[in-house]
């Protein structure tokens, strides 16, 4: 039976991630993400850690081992979409600039 285990993979057996999000003044927001959490758990993290209610402009980005930039799906699981090894490193970013930002309710979106 033990030998079962130790055979798996290290990665498979962790239940929790640590995930760094560099956030857009460069300063980083830690924390633990479950195994099987979706993008948008860690994006609504990000967003009540920064009082961000205006979302639909803002996502996370991270980079593959081969440079590649992509935006993190997320109605996807976290560690399924990264393809390396934990601790995750991830980047909020300005997805879409809105034609008017003075229309925007929030002082904080206006802000960032």
């Amino acid at each position: 039976m033990l030998s079962r285990f130790m055979s798996g993979s290290l990665r498979n057996l962790e239940r929790e991630y640590n995930c760094t999000v560099r956030l857009l003044d460069d300063s980083e927001y830690t924390c633990t993400i479950q195994r099987d959490a979706k993008g948008q758990y860690l994006f609504d993290l990000i967003c009540h850690h920064l009082n961000l209610l205006e979302k639909d402009y803002f996502g996370i980005r991270y980079v593959d081992p081969d440079k590649q930039r992509h935006w993190l799906g997320f109605t996807k699981c976290i560690a399924k979409q990264m393809k390396s090894q934990p601790p995750f490193t991830m980047c909020l970013r300005v997805k879409f600039y809105p034609p008017d930002p003075a229309a925007l309710k929030e002082e904080i979106t206006r802000c960032l």
